[in-house]
């Protein structure tokens, strides 16, 4: 089955190499806006996302996360943060949101990388590091990083195999694993 929209998901990949050309506004507005069009729950909506560019602050953060060189990089990197009090499915929320910016960048042709750690050691000091650095208020959360930009490198799809596993589709059951050509259409049972 192809769509426009799966071609797309199938398109997305990692990219840990980017060139030095600056993103626009424009595209930084995009992939922005695209990740606020992403379901929360009750539609709460209890991301934020904050831009980072300045190269030192981008220094800062790749030390931390000790995560070299793509984060520094990156013309952009977004910070993905988020208000816990606002929604019990909060990183559930943003996580969704996330994706819809990494989608978003594949289809305008910038490379993402999304890099998040949350309740490790590191996390926190980048978290207290750039709430006290980038003035982040107590009651926000940060969730993830995505670095941003024109790709240096543009890694090969993904091709079905590597990806789609049918042991790992249950269905009406755990033990019903895979799906036959008769439960596809409708009806029959599923293979163990």
């Amino acid at each position: 089955m192809d769509s426009e929209c799966l071609d797309l998901i199938r398109a997305r990949r990692t990219v840990r190499r980017f060139t030095p050309q600056p993103l626009r506004p424009d595209e930084v507005e995009a992939v922005i806006e695209a990740a606020m069009y992403a379901p929360s729950r009750l539609n709460r909506q209890p991301w934020h996302f904050l831009i980072v560019e300045d190269p030192e602050v981008k220094h800062e953060i790749a030390e931390i996360l000790r995560v070299h060189p793509y984060i520094e990089e990156a013309p952009v990197l977004v910070v993905v943060c988020g208000r816990p009090a606002s929604s019990p499915t909060w990183l559930m929320d943003i996580s969704a949101a996330t994706e819809n910016l990494l989608l978003a960048a594949t289809a305008l042709d910038l490379g993402s990388a999304w890099v998040a750690a949350p309740d490790t050691t590191l996390w926190s000091i980048l978290e207290e590091h750039l709430r006290w650095r980038l003035h982040i208020p107590q009651d926000i959360r940060m969730a993830s990083v995505v670095a941003l930009g024109h790709a240096a490198e543009h890694p090969a799809r993904h091709e079905r195999a590597e990806r789609f596993d049918p042991l790992k589709v249950h269905y009406g059951a755990w033990e019903r694993v895979g799906a036959s050509q008769e439960l596809a259409a409708g009806g029959g049972a599923a293979r163990r």
